[in-house]
């Protein structure tokens, strides 16, 4: 509102020949810098070790492990949640640990794994029994996975691990950029 007051006041001085108030003399206030919140690497072990792998039989826990991988590869990737649940198995390379996605904007990007994200991907998917082309799917396999779907975990898992911080998707994104500028990785890269 005030960009718009300073630059009707200017308008009314060079254009209509009007005196008013110097443009210059209307102040804006500076944002407060928001601190960007992420998790150390104590709070994602315990946040990740939180998530039940297997049943009490010792079987493969479906439910944990699709879980897991997903917590895995939004911090190994720094991918937004709806480009995550976007993704088809065919889309990543393992070879290269890479995949070309769509991303904010329908702007293309080519997105890399970390070796532990390309890890529990490969448990995950050979654990999978269904022929669904989806990356991440609901438990019977039918339909792909979806943003209200993980909400639920998401809260889950931050009470059973005892984080007061409130763990998100887009909270991983932050701590998957955070490591990689604490890694020395530069912020224009980033």
């Amino acid at each position: 509102i005030l960009l718009v007051l300073k630059r009707f006041l200017k308008y009314t001085t060079e254009e209509c020949n009007l005196r008013t108030i110097p443009p210059e003399a209307v102040l804006t206030p500076r944002r407060p810098r928001r601190e960007v919140a992420y998790l150390s690497a104590e709070e994602i072990q315990r946040f990740v070790d939180s998530i039940k792998l297997t049943s009490g039989a010792g079987n493969v826990y479906m439910t944990g492990l699709r879980f897991r991988t997903l917590v895995e590869v939004l911090m190994g990737t720094a991918m937004r949640i709806s480009e995550v649940l976007a993704l088809d198995r065919g889309q990543i390379d393992f070879k290269t640990a890479e995949a070309k996605i769509v991303g904010k904007g329908r702007k293309e990007r080519v997105v890399f794994f970390t070796e532990r994200a390309l890890s529990w991907l490969t448990r995950y998917l050979e654990a999978r029994d269904d022929e669904n082309t989806a990356l991440f799917v609901t438990g019977d396999g039918l339909r792909r996975l979806k943003r209200p779907d993980i909400w639920r975990p998401f809260t889950q898992h931050r009470n059973l691990a005892g984080l007061n911080k409130r763990v998100t998707p887009h909270l991983l994104r932050h701590t998957a950029a955070t490591q990689l500028l604490f890694n020395g990785c530069p912020v224009g890269h980033i």
